[in-house]
């Protein structure tokens, strides 16, 4: 009489299913981390340039002199350093000398188009924008992320959506 022999344990395909399953698992948790990353540079550079627009609206209506002698506003810019784009704030003087630029580099990969180049006026006098516009559409972008908002002449900005 023989004695049937029990076995425990998996199979060498049960155990191949199981790896193959799990490396799609986290092959696709990989890529939905990397897509969460891009877009959240993409939403970091946005809140930090719509904090440039506030910050100048509040320097100007202030009165903040930033080293002129005669304010005439504050202008916000943008500009490539490389291949990082770069956003400055400094004070516009209708006489004297402003102080040195703040600025801040946007994310790697992240830009900004058009290159923004626009002044708060002294008084509340609006935004000074390109061609005397009423306003400015500024696409902040990163791959295959872009995020569009609006810069308006009396310096309201819009909250932006995803395009």
């Amino acid at each position: 009489m023989r004695k049937a022999i029990s076995s425990t344990g998996f199979t060498l395909i049960e155990l191949l299913v199981v790896v193959v399953i799990s490396i799609v698992l986290l092959g696709n948790g990989l890529i939905a981390f990397s897509n969460f990353t891009e877009k959240r540079a993409v939403i970091n550079a946005v809140d930090e340039l719509k904090t440039y627009f506030q910050l100048a609206q509040t320097k100007t209506a202030a009165g903040d002199l930033g080293g002129c002698e005669q304010l005439n506003g504050y202008r916000v810019q943008t500009y490539l350093v490389g291949t990082a784009t770069e956003v400055s704030l400094q004070a516009v003087c209708g006489a004297g000398t402003a102080n040195t630029a703040q600025t801040f580099q946007l994310p790697a990969h992240v830009t900004v188009s058009p290159n923004i180049d626009t002044t708060f006026q002294v008084l509340n006098a609006g935004v000074t924008l390109p061609g005397g516009a009423a306003s400015q559409d500024i696409v902040v972008a990163n791959n295959e992320n872009n995020y569009l908002f609006t810069l308006y002449r009396e310096g309201r900005v819009s909250e932006g959506a995803w395009q």
